[in-house]
């Protein structure tokens, strides 16, 4: 068991690593123009070689997306609810703990621990999250709620494409799979890559405060995904990666637009850093009670 977990969460960490050790030696990284090629192109390429050779039932995939709606929804309502009590501002720190890193470490891991599969319901969980924060997370920041950031997000225009050859049972052209299958395969090293140079450049904020609300991102996450998960009545693998989704630590992206908005970005960034930390523990643990 202890190999099969260390499997599974080492490759992350030992590719965010390597990011991480690279920059920090000071060798150039352009960031801009990794994430840049990330977003447009590796991300839509390997969303539509995922979704259109799913091997999951659509079912399976729409109560995952179902799934991190509800998320999302409790996520902003509890975490507002807390943060009011607390008497801090919803627009600091209100996305940083409701926005989770479901890409650059939410999809390896549930790729590596599900398979072909978790990989598939972990992008549905993604894509939730993909729409909602450059709309809910600008809108929290910023005061305005900006439509015209999600339209500029090609994965929603890849989505209904592909679920159109899955639907319809539409053969995709050979050339098509393939070269989506090929570059698709770039992302999720490229975006582990991204994610431990970008934790390489920011620092870790107010200590005290930042702590409090990376265990706050863990814990309610933890919460929110089991209580979803029996809600919905999830079993199997659809529960699995929820659970793991759910308990992914806050997403860099956050770090990126408290610093576009002036909204606490050192403590944002502490939020990140040191939730990112925690995940390191709480991972293993939670793969070993969700793996047989």
């Amino acid at each position: 068991m202890i190999g099969e977990l260390f499997g599974i969460v080492a490759p992350v960490f030992a590719t965010a690593g390597l990011g991480y050790g690279w920059s920090r030696a000071g060798y150039n990284f352009d960031s801009e123009m990794v994430s840049r090629l990330v977003i447009n192109i590796g991300m839509p390429c390997m969303v539509f070689s995922t979704l259109s050779t799913l091997q999951i039932e659509l079912s399976a995939f729409g109560q995952i997306v179902l799934a991190a709606i509800l998320s999302i929804c409790i996520y902003l309502a509890v975490g507002g609810v807390i943060l009011r009590s607390f008497k801090l501002p919803l627009s600091h720190y209100l996305p940083s703990i409701s926005f989770s890193n479901g890409g650059n470490m939410g999809l390896p891991i549930c790729l590596f621990a599900f398979g072909d599969a978790g990989l598939a319901l972990g992008t549905g969980f993604f894509l939730v999250n993909a729409v909602a924060q450059p709309t809910l997370g600008v809108w929290i920041n910023s005061g305005k709620l900006s439509p015209a950031e999600m339209l500029r997000t090609p994965i929603i225009y890849v989505i209904p494409v592909a679920l159109w050859f899955r639907i319809g049972g539409f053969p995709v052209p050979e050339w098509i799979a393939n070269t989506t299958q090929l570059v698709g395969g770039i992302t999720l090293p490229l975006m582990l890559l991204l994610l431990g140079v970008s934790l390489s450049r920011i620092g870790w904020g107010t200590a005290r405060r930042s702590g409090g609300l990376a265990v706050l991102r863990i814990s309610m996450g933890l919460a929110t995904g089991w209580g979803v998960a029996s809600l919905l009545g999830l079993s199997d693998t659809v529960r699995g990666v929820l659970l793991l989704q759910a308990a992914m630590p806050a997403a860099v992206i956050n770090y990126v637009f408290a610093l576009r908005y002036e909204t606490d970005p050192e403590t944002v960034a502490g939020v990140v850093m040191q939730s990112t930390l925690m995940s390191m523990f709480v991972l293993p643990v939670l793969l070993a009670w969700l793996l047989p």
